[in-house]
């Protein structure tokens, strides 16, 4: 994408109570004697039916009855499978505990009206951030095509900003690419790196990636970055009706480059070509229900991002129509930022 500028992310262990052991064993062993018995005497017959030994087997039997209770006793431990209750208040607890995803915006050029949809980051200058809506945060354009080490003129910037509640990091680089680029991996490192150190880790440092070479060679195992962003464009004059594949794809090159999806910022399309100049017309701008497919898409793979990203509010020279000129796409992301809801 090309910038105007920008900017400134169970089970219930059903205690199955075991089952007291049966006392039939024994009973078991007395049926082989009393036939041994009769194959001797039929005098043995009398004693048997005098003799209280077999009434007191009958007690016995009655006796286990008792026992009934003790079986009662399980009937009463199903009572504890309302503990499975348990089990769902732990999941809004889990869903309450996961951190809230940010909604950063591109070329607001000034406006402030993307803060009512819910997005709570914009791109912004350094000195654009005295002008940000309350409640949002800037991301800060301090980016190169092809990053250069930290210079001292970097240092100084980030320094001032450091410790600014006002920034939630910075955008390093948009598309850079390793062909064209090759030191800048190297150069990528010591600016996220000093960026770490001056603000004691807590703000982020952004790279965007259309291309698989450039997402491996800039990975964060080698450049520090802590946000990667992966756009996916799949709405276009190829694809009219949006080829959703690609966002399997794209997500496919991160986990392949070993990228946790933890740092991964998906990138939504919010922008068309058919009125652009100064470029050949590529790209449709998405109706309603094609936004909906490709946030359905990346909900599958990535359904609480620690910030999405979409591209973009404002008109630039590759970029027209965008996301200001079609209400229905707003209503789609104001509701998805509320809700969750993609439909």
């Amino acid at each position: 994408m090309l910038r105007s500028f920008v900017l400134t992310a169970s089970a219930v262990a059903l205690a199955a109570t075991p089952a007291a052991a049966a006392t039939a064993a024994h009973p078991v062993h007395k049926v082989p004697a009393t036939k041994t018995a009769a194959a001797k005497l039929p005098v043995k017959k009398a004693p048997v039916k005098k003799a209280p030994v077999k009434k007191a087997p009958v007690k016995t039997t009655t006796k286990p009855t008792t026992t009934k209770p003790t079986t009662t006793k399980p009937t009463t431990t199903p009572k504890a499978t309302t503990t499975p209750k348990a089990t769902t208040t732990p999941a809004p607890k889990a869903t309450a505990a996961t951190p809230r995803t940010r909604h950063l915006i591109v070329n607001t050029h000034g406006s402030t009206a993307p803060a009512a949809l819910g997005y709570d980051v914009f791109d912004t200058s350094a000195s654009g951030l005295a002008s940000l809506p309350a409640g949002v945060q800037g991301l800060v354009w301090l980016g190169q095509k092809c990053p250069t080490p930290a210079d001292a003129a970097f240092r100084a910037t980030v320094d001032a900003l450091a410790h600014d509640s006002r920034v939630y990091g910075y955008y390093l680089s948009d598309e850079p690419h390793i062909a064209d680029c090759p030191g800048g991996p190297a150069a990528l490192k010591s600016r996220a790196d000093y960026i770490a150190q001056a603000s004691g880790g807590q703000q982020q440092t952004l790279v965007v990636f259309s291309k698989q070479p450039d997402v491996v060679a800039f990975r964060p195992a080698v450049t520090d970055i802590t946000l990667v962003g992966i756009d996916v464009y799949p709405c276009s004059i190829a694809h009219p009706s949006c080829d959703y594949t690609k966002v399997a794809e794209h997500a496919g090159w991160v986990t392949s480059a070993g990228i946790s999806l933890s740092t991964v910022v998906p990138v939504f399309q919010g922008f068309g070509q058919e009125a652009a100049t100064g470029v050949t017309p590529y790209y449709n701008l998405p109706t309603a229900a094609q936004e909906q497919g490709l946030l359905a898409a990346w909900a599958k793979i990535l359904p609480h991002p620690v910030m999405d990203y979409t591209y973009d509010w404002g008109h630039q020279g590759s970029s027209n129509p965008t996301l200001v000129d079609s209400p229905a796409l707003q209503q789609v992301f104001k509701t998805y930022f509320a809700t969750g809801a993609v439909r």
